[in-house]
Parts: structure tokens; C-alpha cells; sequence
């Protein structure tokens, strides 16, 4: 009874990290999007917001900076819900995901392997975290 008492307890903290692995919050500082995906965003940025924005607008170093701390989805959705300015949402969502994944780039956050998601559960894992 002892030995299977001490085994819980033992195994609790072990099934506790694994669950907080999973749902654990990264930020842009640890590659939220692949260089592939900047690159399409860039296309994107062209055809459909280059218009009305220039690239270096959000490039300012101050851009990020008020996003510090907040989840990614927080400005997917401002950018999905408010552009472009004269169809909002006409992008799909992974459109959407690879324009900022351009935004990203341009602030000199690092590439890693895995795309910047769509889905607005992932987004929220992962804060932004201006260099």
C-alpha cells in the first residue's frame, strides 16, 4: 500500500509536466514561423496590402513593442477582422498566418521549423516577444 501511495505521488509531478508541455506558451523569440511561410507572406503583403502600407511601417522597432507579452492571436485577429481595408477577412486564415509571419521576419524574429498556425487555440500559445 505504501509502495503504491509513494508511486502516485512520484508519477504526479512526471504527468504534470507532460501536461504542461503540451499546452506550454512560446514565444516569437523561438521560431513561430518558417522561412517558406515569410517568404509567401511577402508575396501576399505585395498583392494584397502593399497599396495601402509600406512593409517598413511595421518594421519600426516600436510596432512589436506594443504587442509585447500579448498572445499572437491578439494581432492575427486585428489584422484578419480590419483587412484588408476594403474586403476585412477576405484572406484565409493561413494567408492571414503568413502575412504575419512576414511582419515577423521583417522585425528580425528567427525562423524555426514549424508554420505560425491558423487555428486560433495555437495562436494563443505563443506570445510575442519583440528582439
Amino acid at each position: 500500500m505504501v509502495s503504491r501511495v509513494l508511486a502516485i505521488l512520484c508519477l504526479s509531478p512526471v504527468a504534470a509536466l507532460a501536461q504542461q508541455g503540451d499546452s506550454a506558451t512560446k514565444t516569437t523569440l523561438h521560431g513561430a514561423y518558417t522561412t517558406a511561410q515569410a517568404r509567401s507572406g511577402a508575396a501576399i503583403f505585395k498583392t494584397e496590402c502593399g497599396d495601402c502600407h509600406a512593409a517598413g511601417r511595421f518594421q519600426d522597432s516600436s510596432f512589436l513593442v506594443s504587442w509585447k507579452g500579448r498572445p499572437v492571436r491578439d494581432l492575427f485577429e486585428l489584422i484578419r477582422t480590419q483587412m484588408p481595408l476594403d474586403n476585412p477577412g477576405a484572406l484565409r486564415r493561413q494567408e492571414y498566418a503568413d502575412v504575419l509571419a512576414y511582419i515577423f521576419a521583417l522585425n528580425g524574429l528567427p525562423a524555426g521549423d514549424a508554420t505560425l498556425p491558423s487555428d486560433d487555440a495555437e495562436l494563443r500559445r505563443i506570445r510575442i516577444e519583440p528582439k
